[in-house]
C-alpha cells in the first residue's frame, strides 16, 4: 500500500528492496576500491601517463576529500601533463583544473582538499587572475555567506592583490576600503556572520591609520552602534558579542619592570624584578658609566622553565644601568600586555644581600630561543587606535548591557558580557572593587542556573 507524504508517493521499504539496494551499493564500492588499487599501483610504478591522470579524475569525482588522490594528481601534473609545455599551454592546463573545481565544489563547498587544490593551481600557474578570483569568491559567499572556507580563500586572494599593489599606496588603500565595505555588507545581511566580524577586526586598524584623532573616535562610536544593533537584534548569537568584547578591549594590565638592583657585596650580580613571569627573546643590555655595553650572562632565578619573574645578570665588569626593550619579552599569558614601544632604562640600585645563597639557586644559563620573535596581536592593546575615555566607555556599555537584560533577563551572552565588562571596570575602580566583585559572583550564580552546561566554568570564575 502506498502513502502520500508532502505530496509525494512513499513506497513501503520491503526486505527485497533493501537487499537490492545493498547489492547495488556493493557493486559501486567494489568498483571504487578497484579504481583506488589501480591508481596506487600505477603511482607506485611511476606510470605517469594519461591513464593514471584519468584515474585521478574519476576518483576525485567519487570522493572529493581523498587527499592522497589530489596529491597524486598534482604529481602527475608536474611530472607528466605540464612537462615541456610553454607558459601559454601551461596556463590552459591550470585553467582546466580551475574549471574542474567549479564542477566539483557544488557537491561539497566545504571540502578542504578542493580549496587546497585551487590554491596550489593559482600559486603555480604562470598568470593567475586574482581579480577574477575575488569575483568568484564573492559569488560563493553570496550563496553561503558563512562558509569559512570561502572567507579563508578570500583572505588568501586579497593577500595577493595587496602584494601586487604594495608599491601603489592608493591602490592598496582602495583594496582595504573595499574589504571593509564588504564586511559591512555581509554583517548587515546577517549579524550572525562570525567570519565577517572577524575580518572586520583585522581591517579596522588599517582603515583608521591615516585618520585624525576625532575621525578615529567617531569610527569607534559607529562600530559600537553597529554591534549594539546586532546584539539587540539577536542577543543569543555569539558573533556580535565577541566583536563587542574585542572592540572595547581590556583594562590595561601591562608587564612592569619593578626594579633593577646591583649586589653591594658583588657588583657583577644584577637582579631584575617583574610583575609577571616573563620570557626573554633577547638579553637585556648592561651599560657602564661610559654607556659602553658590558658583557653578561642571563639566568632565570630559581626556575627550571624559560620564564621567571626574577632574572639574574652576571656581568663581566661593573655596570651602572640596564636597558630593556619591552618588545623582546613575552608575558606568561595574553591577559598581560606589553607596553607599546616601551624601553626601560634604569639606573642600578644597590642591594645588600648574601650573593652565595643567591648564585646557588641559579639553573642553566639563558640561551637565545630557537623560535623567532613575532608581533603577537594578543599582547597588544587592540583599542590603542582610538582615544575615547576607556573608563567612561566601560561604564556606558555596562548600562547598555543592563538595559538589554531588562528585556532579555536570561540571555547568557549578555550576562557573560556584563561579567567581563564589570571585571574590566574593577581594574579602574579600585575603591569599589568589593561591591563590583560581589555583583559578578551573583551574575555567575545566575549563569549556573540558566546555562547549566557551563556550570563548572562559572563556578571556577566565581572563586
Amino acid at each position: 500500500m502506498c502513502h502520500l507524504q508532502h505530496g509525494r508517493k512513499r513506497e513501503k521499504t520491503t526486505e527485497e528492496v533493501v537487499k537490492a539496494r545493498k547489492a547495488k551499493e556493493a557493486v559501486k564500492i567494489k568498483e571504487y576500491n578497484q579504481l583506488v588499487d589501480d591508481c596506487r599501483e600505477k603511482m607506485k610504478n611511476r606510470e605517469y601517463n594519461q591513464d593514471t591522470f584519468h584515474l585521478t579524475s574519476q576518483l576525485v569525482e567519487w570522493n572529493l576529500d581523498y587527499y592522497t588522490i589530489w596529491n597524486y594528481r598534482r604529481i602527475l601534473l608536474q611530472e607528466f601533463v605540464l612537462k615541456g609545455l610553454d607558459a601559454d599551454e601551461q596556463q590552459k592546463v591550470y585553467n582546466k583544473e580551475l574549471m574542474l573545481f567549479l564542477q566539483l565544489i557544488k557537491k561539497n563547498p566545504k571540502s578542504y582538499w578542493m580549496w587546497n587544490h585551487r590554491i596550489w593551481c593559482l600559486q603555480n600557474m604562470p598568470k593567475p587572475d586574482w581579480q577574477a578570483e575575488l569575483g568568484l569568491v564573492e559569488k560563493m559567499l553570496t550563496m553561503d555567506a558563512r562558509n569559512f572556507h570561502g572567507w579563508d580563500y578570500r583572505r588568501f586572494v586579497v593577500g595577493h592583490l595587496r602584494k601586487n599593489a604594495s608599491d601603489d599606496p592608493e591602490a592598496l588603500a582602495h583594496i582595504v576600503q573595499q574589504e571593509y565595505k564588504f564586511t559591512t555588507q555581509k554583517i548587515n545581511q546577517s549579524f550572525s556572520n562570525y567570519s565577517a566580524w572577524h575580518q572586520r577586526s583585522k581591517l579596522l586598524p588599517e582603515i583608521v591609520a591615516s585618520m585624525t584623532v576625532e575621525e578615529k573616535n567617531q569610527v569607534a562610536l559607529d562600530e559600537l552602534d553597529l554591534v549594539k544593533n546586532a546584539i539587540y537584534t539577536d542577543p543569543e548569537d555569539q558573533s556580535a558579542w565577541l566583536y563587542y568584547w574585542w572592540l572595547l578591549g581590556r583594562a590595561p594590565d601591562h608587564v612592569t619592570l619593578y626594579g633593577a638592583y646591583q649586589m653591594e657585596s658583588d657588583p657583577s650580580v644584577v637582579i631584575l624584578g617583574f610583575n609577571d613571569r616573563v620570557k626573554f627573546m633577547q638579553k637585556p643590555r648592561l651599560l657602564n658609566d661610559k654607556d659602553e655595553t658590558v658583557d653578561c650572562r642571563l639566568y632565570p632565578f630559581d626556575s627550571k622553565n624559560e620564564s621567571a619573574s626574577i632574572w639574574i645578570l652576571q656581568a663581566a665588569n661593573t655596570a651602572k644601568r640596564v636597558v630593556i626593550d619591552a618588545n623582546v619579552i613575552l608575558p606568561s599569558t595574553s591577559a598581560k600586555s606589553i607596553p607599546h614601544d616601551k624601553v626601560w632604562n634604569l639606573k642600578l640600585e644597590k642591594l645588600d644581600c648574601n650573593t652565595d645563597s643567591l648564585v646557588s639557586r641559579l639553573p642553566g644559563e639563558w640561551k637565545p630561543p630557537a623560535t623567532h620573535m613575532y608581533n603577537d596581536p594578543t599582547l597588544n592593546d587592540q583599542t590603542s587606535w582610538f582615544t575615547l575615555d576607556k573608563l567612561k566607555l566601560f561604564k556606558d556599555e555596562i548600562e547598555t548591557v543592563r538595559e538589554l537584560l531588562d528585556i532579555e533577563p536570561e540571555s547568557a551572552w549578555a550576562l557573560q558580557t556584563l561579567v567581563h565588562f564589570l571585571t574590566q571596570l574593577a581594574a579602574y575602580e579600585k575603591q569599589d572593587q568589593a561591591s563590583i566583585y560581589a555583583e559578578i559572583v551573583d551574575i555567575l550564580d545566575t549563569l549556573c542556573d540558566i546555562d547549566s552546561d557551563r556550570k563548572l566554568r562559572y563556578k571556577d570564575l566565581s572563586e
